[in-house]
């Protein structure tokens, strides 16, 4: 019998080229052929003399059956042969021969082309194998009885119909055990059914197979002086290479192993061994020069064109001390504002020690949108996007406590179909502190004016009171150094409402640092200063409003008393 294909091993290797290079040298030697030797039998008559001249006799015929082999082939050919087969190197069996020395069963153009192969080799004489050939991966052929073909293991179990005829389409993602291998394997090993769980069962199971090339090293173990059939045939080694650069053997070379064995399934059971060697031409010093130039090479240029993908104004990490900010936003939508026709016209207001990374220009105007009438409000839907970066760098020996962040200003306006231009609000929001994504709802609000000529310019002639300074809505500029900011006698009226999300990054070293040793922080600009005083203002206030929240909760609770 042949070895168990649990106890073979399995070669693998890398390679960073293609294996058009690769070269495998195979030794195949017929060991015994034990239904060949006479047995003595009791019941058999004659001399001694007369039992070794029978023994003779069957030798004699043994090598006149040997010596019937191709043209081009030596005498010791049938017991014994070594070839070097290439990657992707086709080698024809005397089956193949034949099939294809004839034209009329030959329909495709992979096999008009091995009849033509097949004719320049019998003119030529140009033989260079005798049991041994190959499968390529252009072949019409796999592996099919590494599929297990019935359902039980019951042996009186015949495959059904469908089974048989799948058996001859060709299955490239298949890496089962046989339910008979053609190295003489018995007994089916596959399980249909597993139990295990775990992730990595389900990504090997589950994962779409890498494509990859195939190559059979066969051998035609028929007796010698006729034509061998598939049942003949048998696996000497399979190669597999993948897109990766792997490329697996099996079974592995023989560096310091016993041969491998194959026994013959058929009567005569004959035992042959054969040796798997590393035949590749190796590299002279010059090319491995050569191939290392050419890798630099070839890494110069991918690094030049990542660069030029990149870019030089790319800042991997902020300097030490200074605070990066990214702002990706969105304005989503207004609602519930007075006419149609709604843009909205956006800018980013930076506080001192601020600066901007990119275009000095922080605003921008969304499109024209006309609103959508819904069973609670009518919206307009902008879904407009901006993109901000700006930094901090706090000045040297400062005795700021507070971190003032730059503010966001909005200004809702509408235009109708007679080009009347009219304000519909303003609002403002202060940019979250915090990285994430941020959902925010601001509401506006727009000036009325003294008296009912304003109302009536805004609905005939469209224009309204406005806003010198839109920084007026939080705190006009210039107004740090008064004492107390009065806005008494200044008419308003409530607006709508308009739909921001922000979402937010942030970069800065002190983050790497704390990661470095280990700290806890609670939140990741913890660490700049006067952040943490911020931080436990918001905290306390916080917990007032909650407070307040349960106070008005037990008063609602409370009996009344009349």
């Amino acid at each position: 019998m042949a070895e168990d294909l649990e106890n073979i091993s399995v070669g693998h290797f890398r390679s960073l080229d293609l294996p058009k290079n690769l070269a495998l040298r195979v030794k195949l030697r017929k060991v015994t052929a034990a239904s060949a030797i006479p047995v003595a039998s009791v019941s058999r008559l004659g001399s001694t003399a007369d039992n070794l001249r029978s023994v003779e006799d069957v030798g004699q015929e043994a090598i006149e059956m040997g010596r019937m082999s191709r043209p081009g082939q030596s005498s010791n050919s049938a017991d014994q042969e070594e070839i070097v087969v290439k990657w992707q190197e086709k080698l024809f069996s005397q089956r193949e021969e034949e099939f294809y020395a004839n034209r009329q069963n030959c329909y495709s153009v992979l096999q008009e082309q091995y009849h033509n192969n097949v004719t320049n080799l019998r003119k030529k004489n140009g033989y260079r194998n005798h049991k041994i050939f190959t499968y390529v991966d252009n072949d019409d052929y796999a592996n099919t009885e590494e599929i297990c073909k019935t359902m039980t293991t019951n042996p009186n179990e015949l495959p059904h119909y469908l089974t048989n005829n799948m058996a001859h389409v060709r299955r490239r993602n298949i890496d089962r055990r046989s339910a008979r291998n053609r190295m003489g394997h018995h007994g089916p090993r596959t399980n249909i059914v597993t139990d295990d769980q775990r992730e990595l069962a389900k990504r090997n199971n589950h994962v779409i197979s890498t494509p990859f090339k195939m190559m059979y090293i066969m051998a035609d173990l028929s007796v010698d002086g006729r034509i061998g059939t598939l049942d003949d045939e048998y696996i000497l080694c399979s190669i597999k290479t993948d897109g990766t650069g792997q490329i697996t053997i099996k079974p592995d070379l023989n560096t310091s192993k016993s041969p491998y064995r194959i026994q013959t399934s058929g009567d005569l059971k004959e035992v042959y061994e054969y040796t798997i060697e590393h035949a590749s031409q190796e590299m002279t010093r010059d090319e491995k020069e050569q191939e290392i130039k050419s890798y630099d090479e070839l890494y110069n240029r991918h690094a030049m064109y990542l660069a030029s993908q990149v870019g030089t104004e790319f800042q991997p990490l902020p300097q030490a001390g200074v605070l990066n900010t990214s702002i990706f936003g969105e304005i989503v939508s207004a609602e519930n504002f007075e006419y149609d026709g709604l843009y909205v016209h956006f800018f980013i207001e930076l506080p001192q020690h601020w600066s901007s990374q990119g275009s000095p220009h922080l605003s921008g105007v969304t499109q024209t949108c006309f609103v959508k009438s819904t069973e609670k409000s009518d919206v307009a839907h902008f879904s407009y996007p901006f993109e901000f970066h700006v930094s901090y760098q706090p000045p040297e020996n400062d005795d700021e406590d507070f971190i003032r962040w730059p503010t966001l200003f909005l200004e809702v306006l509408s235009v109708d179909q007679w080009e009347r231009f009219r304000t519909e609000g303003y609002g403002y929001i202060t940019l979250p502190n915090k990285a994430g994504t941020h959902d925010i709802t601001v509401n506006t609000w727009r000036p009325t004016g003294n008296g009912l000529v304003p109302k009536m310019r805004r609905f005939f002639i469209g224009g309204s009171p406005e806003l010198e300074d839109v920084t007026y809505v939080k705190q006009p500029a210039g107004s740090d150094d008064q004492r107390v900011l009065s806005k008494f006698g200044f008419r308003t009226a409530t607006s709508g409402s308009v739909k921001v999300k922000l979402n937010i990054i942030q970069q800065y070293q002190g983050f790497m640092d704390n990661r470095k040793t280990k700290k806890k922080v609670r939140t990741m600009l913890h660490g700049i200063r006067g952040f943490g005083v911020m931080e436990s203002l918001a905290q306390v206030l916080d917990a007032f409003q909650r407070a307040r929240k349960r106070m008005q909760t037990a008063r609602e609770t409370l009996p009344s008393v009349r």
